[in-house]
């Protein structure tokens, strides 16, 4: 049976529903349509107890009072004073917001302005009526302006409206261009405010040289009270995300504070070193309001856009993106992510011939560069990358030549540091293969499956090799369970995820069919074990997958799905349906 009482209600529905009605511009009505019709009629002659609030009287029944709200239950029990008592002192609220706040425990709806946000917050707050706080937060967050926003952040301080604090710091960040050009801006800029907002690592929707700018005119609007404080803030500034021209202009004008200087030469050093970029990690490296992203790449001749999910809470993002040039290749490419930057490897080129080029994707710049060409030509190669290393193996070497089109099954395998942007060669496969997958765990290189170049090993294959970078050699370990080519291979906590692709059924198959098994290898044991199936309504699971915090990305046909670990049990996820060629996840700056 379902509760009458308005506070049990709260506490079983969500609270964010509700009803709004729009009264007057900044006046808003909301409305909890699960609020039980209360019987009773405000100060009719069967109240039973008297509220004195500051110089104000109400009159209200106990029962109403005690079912609203946890603070009046506790005061009507029978072990409290005020059972007894006829007249209630609330001294420490406001008239106005109690008054309103009666209206909800009646009624079931509050009207909110901006002269009595405050009053009602204080109240609710006070008596324990968290819907009410909720419809206060809607009302700041919707209402917030350039006029308003540090009001709304004293009082999100002030009752601490935790969740309100994040939607303050990106209207900010949306907003401080047009901010900084008011008057008096910078004279009034509240210091805390400042520091708070630097520190929170939002979304800014200017570079970081406005940054810079930011703190260097708020110290000079009121240069005598405020150069203390230059140091701190400037510890704030991200220099590696300034460019490199604008970092020597500004060196001399910060030469009295030599941690500045080192933090500028290491930013210098970033700018320079544009293949180590990917080594370097902190967060002065990050852009402002990178949120871990699931990075949905699209790239042909007719689209080239990225889609971006939160992870966090799940938003998309679509960006379009100007071409490169290189669409044709990208489809039969590799991928691999060192750091925050995703490599890619190889595919064809404009004659239809391999490609021995490399690039790599900066998430900040939403460009690629070129870096330099891996010694042979590859498509349908495996990649993966370590801490500081990138790995190919196999694959195809196509050529067009005047007899026609020819295949090269290619066995060797090369191995790209990101420090020097320099290839070298690795001791090749016993055997050359492409649409395998490969994976690397404590210092050793795993590649399974795939099509091999001998005429005598099965189609695909089930094998699985180890190259160890110590002993410099490869050697057979335990075949998976299903033979399989084009599936994907993860390491994760001492273990090799495999996923779908394509595999055969019976000896006499002639045909590739989706594989929708999965299972898991473990390094330590050398065993196989069968994971929970992959629903058939996922469709083809191709080689490349994100991961990220024990979630697996897949992509599928024009699709993502994800996969979650949960003590080696896995759970599929629902999943978005949208073109995708190769999924990764990063840390991204876009807007919310």
């Amino acid at each position: 049976m379902a509760s009458s009482n308005p506070k049990e209600q709260e506490d079983i529905e969500p609270l964010e529903h509700f009803d709004q009605i729009v009264i007057a511009p900044h006046k808003l009505k909301y409305i909890n349509p699960r609020h039980k019709k209360v019987h009773a009629i405000m100060y009719d002659y069967k109240c039973d107890i008297k509220l004195k609030v500051c110089n104000a009287n109400f009159k209200a029944h106990r029962e109403v009072l005690s079912q609203a709200s946890d603070y009046f239950s506790a005061m009507f029990s029978h072990d409290m004073l005020e059972k007894e008592r006829d007249v209630i002192e609330l001294l420490e609220i406001s008239p106005n917001g109690f008054a309103l706040l009666l209206d909800y425990f009646y009624h079931g709806h509050v009207t909110i302005d901006q002269d009595s946000i405050e009053d009602v917050l204080e109240a609710a707050r006070f008596f324990q009526v968290d819907w009410v706080v909720d419809v206060c937060c809607d009302y700041l967050v919707h209402q917030l302006s350039i006029d308003n926003y540090q009001t709304v952040l004293q009082l999100a301080d002030k009752y601490l409206l935790g969740d309100l604090r994040g939607d303050i710091f990106r209207f900010l960040g949306q907003n401080v261009i047009k901010l900084s050009e008011e008057e008096d801006f910078y004279l009034n800029f509240d210091l805390e405010l400042l520091t708070k907002f630097l520190n929170e690592d939002v979304y800014i929707e200017a570079d970081e040289e406005f940054v810079f700018e930011l703190i260097t005119n708020w110290v000079n609007a009121k240069k005598e009270q405020r150069q203390e404080f230059y140091l701190p803030l400037l510890r704030l500034v991200r220099f590696p995300l300034m460019d490199i021209d604008n970092l020597i202009s500004i060196q001399h004008k910060l030469a009295p504070y030599p941690e500045i200087q080192d933090a500028i030469e290491e930013a210098k050093y970033y700018n320079n070193n544009i293949p180590a970029q990917s080594l370097l990690k902190g967060k002065q490296f990050k852009c402002r309001g990178s949120q871990p992203s699931v990075v949905m790449l699209t790239f042909s001749p007719d689209v080239c856009a990225v889609t971006y999910q939160n992870i966090a809470t799940g938003v998309l993002c679509l960006e379009e993106l100007a071409s490169s040039g290189a669409e044709t290749e990208f489809d039969s490419s590799s991928i691999a992510k060192v750091g925050n930057f995703v490599y890619r490897s190889g595919g064809y080129d404009e004659t239809v011939c391999s490609s021995a080029t490399v690039f790599r994707f900066n998430p900040r710049y939403r460009n690629w560069i070129q870096l330099a060409s891996m010694s042979f030509p590859r498509v349908s190669h495996a990649m993966c990358s370590s801490e500081d290393k990138i790995y190919v193996i196999g694959g195809i070497n196509h050529t067009v030549g005047e007899f026609g089109d020819e295949d090269n099954i290619l066995n060797s395998v090369e191995v790209y540091d990101v420090r020097e942007n320099l290839w070298q060669d690795l001791p090749p496969l016993p055997v050359g293969s492409y649409n395998q997958a490969a994976a690397f765990d404590d210092n050793c290189v795993y590649l399974s499956g795939g099509i091999s170049a001998d005429p005598f090993d099965t189609v695909p294959m089930q094998c699985l090799w180890q190259f160890n970078l110590d002993q410099g050699n490869w050697r057979p370990r335990r075949d998976m369970l299903y033979s399989r080519q084009r599936h994907s291979m993860t390491a994760f906590n001492g273990k090799l995820y495999v996923f779908g692709g394509l595999t055969r059924v019976g000896a006499e198959g002639h045909e590739f069919q989706d594989c929708f098994n999965s299972e898991v290898y473990s390094i330590e044991t050398n065993q196989w074990t069968e994971l929970q199936r992959i629903p058939d309504t996922f469709g083809q699971v191709m080689k490349t997958v994100g991961f990220w915090n024990g979630t697996f990305y897949l992509m599928g046909n024009n699709s993502l799905h994800y996969y979650q670990v949960d003590e080696d049990k896995m759970q599929y996820g629902d999943h978005i349906t949208m073109p995708v060629q190769k999924i990764v996840v990063l840390d991204v700056a876009y807007p919310s």
